[in-house]
């Protein structure tokens, strides 16, 4: 079975209608052929953000927690284990001046450790750095390279 591990950004976009990529989003994470991967970190920031960020946000937050506790085998959160935090940690270390921060980080080194390389993310600058400090170097950003 395929597993796509998602970022926040394609979680907040298919939840906030007004989001520029609400439509590819939302087409990715219910058309994807197998099962979504959102570590256990990009859950609470994918919930702060709807909460906080947009309109209606608690209402959109309780109806993505929703979708995720009730989703059965589609959705599966994953906890970071000590060792991926390590890694998530040595990966800010080796990129301190850019922005990427512990959740971008640990989306990296779950990817790693899960030999998962299909990730699912709105954001230009994670696909890059991404590129150049992962040990999976098949990575696949599927809302920018497409997913059949």
């Amino acid at each position: 079975m395929r597993q796509l591990l998602c970022d926040s950004g394609p979680l907040i976009a298919t939840f906030d209608r007004g989001d520029r990529h609400h439509a590819a989003a939302t087409r990715l994470l219910a058309e994807w052929p197998g099962q979504l991967l959102i570590p256990e970190p990009v859950l609470g920031e994918t919930c702060n953000f709807l909460r906080n960020h947009v309109r209606g946000g608690p209402a959109l937050e309780l109806q993505f927690l929703e979708a995720v506790t009730r989703s059965g085998p589609d959705y599966t959160v994953i906890v970071p284990t000590e060792d991926d935090r390590r890694r998530a940690a040595e990966l800010v270390r080796q990129l301190v001046t850019a922005p990427l921060g512990y959740v971008d980080a640990t989306v990296i080194a779950l990817a790693e450790r899960l030999s998962v390389p299909d990730i699912a993310t709105v954001d230009f600058k994670f696909v890059g750095m991404a590129s150049r400090v992962s040990t999976v170097k098949s990575l696949r950003w599927v809302l920018q390279e497409g997913w059949s």
